[in-house]
């Protein structure tokens, strides 16, 4: 309702996984080409761990749309809690095998020579399971097993499983250890911190129609950090809820009133500004990732020594977000396409 007000011509702030509004942090440029290359290199298992609303399922989605323009055949399954028999049903027919038998062996035999008849054809099967921490014990065997099915040179599938930091505590069991040992990749998402959070907001909010993100002043901004802790969905439900306030308001630019009283309606509970000597260092460099490009230096957007500070030692506080730097992980989406094409 309050787009029209804003000049947006849709929501910024929707919790849909939308890979349209997906902003590339350096964060999220490593654990997605993480995702790519392990694909490519066929490893077997890869692992995607991250806080609930740090952002999984969106940049799975982004994943699943580089994979099947380029001829892959994926199946998602986003609600794990599944006995072993349903899980099977669900394998056969995302993968679009025929088989009437309800024998797990038959199941097997047919998936297995519909997984080799697609890789001979050049269509590889990607297997990804979301809100991987509620997988059952069965299941975690089954996938195990299904790991199993390879040629004497490559997997025959290949699995990511994506959850919440319980993911590595259950990979982590003795009874376990067997489908640990088979982890080709893990890759992580962080809460965002500052500097990401504005660029993560900008992305949003132009993605929207708006040329420039003048929507959240930059200590609106270190508000809503203090309140969401950089977490994703939290910083869209506050950001949605601040926007239909000011439009109740007819404010044009969120104040921090506002976004008190969104967070009071949502209960979000401030956090403590840290001091300054512990706020969050840049983003890691991403030279270690292999064939992914060399973005600006961070530091350029956050002083000479990385911290924010000046020549002089005064804390700098940037206005307005690196947006070459930003420009550039955006443009590697096609980087990744490209990948994925030379690796196929």
């Amino acid at each position: 309702m309050y787009q029209g007000f804003y000049n947006l011509k849709e929501n910024p702030f929707r919790l849909n996984p939308d890979p349209a509004f997906i902003c590339m942090t350096t964060q999220h440029q490593e654990a997605l080409s993480g995702l790519v290359y392990s694909i490519c290199t066929h490893p077997g298992l890869t692992v995607l761990v991250g806080e609930a609303g740090t952002g999984k399922t969106t940049l799975l989605y982004t994943l699943l749309g580089l994979l099947e323009k380029r001829n892959f055949i994926t199946a998602l399954c986003t609600n794990p809690t599944l006995s072993r028999e349903e899980f099977y049903d669900l394998l056969l027919l995302k993968f679009g095998v025929d088989c009437a038998s309800t024998l797990k062996s038959r199941q097997l035999a047919a998936l297995e020579a519909a997984l080799t008849r697609n890789l001979q054809n050049g269509r590889p099967c990607v297997l990804i399971i979301d809100e991987a921490q509620r997988l059952p014990a069965e299941l975690l065997e089954e996938i195990r097993l299904l790991l199993n099915l390879e040629t004497p040179k490559e997997k025959l599938l290949e699995i990511i499983i994506a959850g919440q930091p319980e993911l590595s505590e259950l990979l982590g069991r003795s009874e376990l250890r067997q489908l640990k040992q088979r982890v080709g990749c893990i890759c992580r998402l962080q809460p965002l911190n500052l500097q990401e959070l504005k660029e993560y907001l900008h992305h949003r909010v132009t993605t929207a129609g708006l040329p420039e993100q003048n929507l959240f002043p930059d200590a609106v901004i270190q508000l809503i950090h203090n309140y969401t802790k950089g977490i994703p969905r939290l910083v869209n439900s506050l950001c949605n809820a601040a926007l239909q306030t000011g439009f109740a308001l007819q404010q044009r630019t969120i104040t921090a009133e506002i976004l008190e009283e969104a967070a009071r309606d949502l209960d979000l509970k401030k956090a403590a500004d840290p001091p300054e000597a512990e706020l969050p260092p840049p983003a890691a460099s991403v030279e270690e990732i292999p064939f992914l490009p060399v973005l600006p230096d961070p530091a350029a957007a956050t002083g000479a020594n990385g911290k924010g500070l000046n020549g002089n030692g005064n804390r700098t506080t940037p206005s307005r977000v690196p947006l070459e730097s930003y420009a550039s992980r955006q443009k590697s989406l096609s980087f990744f396409a490209s990948l994925v094409e030379r690796w196929r």
